[in-house]
């Protein structure tokens, strides 16, 4: 064997080895935040609408997890965020995934053009605000709402940044809106979601 197969080998097994330990790594963060959620859960289970919070922390904390690990770009970041929100939403409610994939199909012709996002959700809202007897109707309209905010706050607070600190900081920002809604009726009051987050960050992040 060259000295330059020995090189080749050597660092072969180096990336393979890197390549373990971080897989490793990802798997054991998906595992804590899994055992931090089913704690939670239980805690919880007798507050309305803490099992949907709870997910949706789950949610997409896995998405940024693997957007940390894997140094996903802020727009591919931002593409699996709301394509897990879709899987949510058509679980929750029990509407096919594809009603979803079509209302975010529309907001990706307009490519993050803030005027043009806010036009389009204007003009969907108004869609299925007017089609009769439509049991799925009000889903959707949130979910129009849910992507709107999603895009504008991608768009306004990161800006073509590449920075991940800052993306956390959307994050930080789309959870907050998501308690929101979540606390409407103060069913469950907007402090127990709070606290849920709360022991939600600890256990996760420290």
């Amino acid at each position: 064997m060259t000295q330059k197969d020995n090189y080749n080998e050597k660092k072969e097994k180096s990336f393979d080895e890197y390549y373990k330990k971080a897989m490793h790594t990802i798997e054991d963060e998906h595992k804590r935040m899994d055992i931090v959620c089913d704690k939670l859960l239980q805690k919880y289970e007798n507050y309305d609408q803490t099992r949907a919070f709870i997910e949706y922390l789950r949610s997409i904390e896995s998405v940024f997890m693997n957007a940390e690990n894997g140094k996903w770009s802020v727009e591919k970041t931002q593409d699996e965020m709301i394509k897990a929100e879709i899987y949510l939403i058509s679980h929750e409610t029990g509407i096919d995934e594809k009603v979803f994939m079509e209302i975010y199909e529309e907001f990706q012709k307009v490519n993050n053009d803030v005027k043009k996002t806010q036009e389009i959700a204007e003009q969907l809202i108004e869609r299925y605000s007017n089609i009769k007897d439509c049991i799925e109707c009000d889903d959707c309209k949130k979910f129009i709402v849910y992507v709107r905010d999603a895009l504008l706050v991608f768009s306004q607070s990161i800006a073509g940044s590449e920075q991940f600190d800052e993306i956390k900081e959307v994050r930080e920002e789309l959870i907050r809106k998501r308690m929101q809604i979540f606390a409407q009726d103060n069913r469950p009051p907007l402090e127990i979601l709070e606290d849920i987050y709360k022991e939600f960050l600890q256990e996760v992040h420290n």
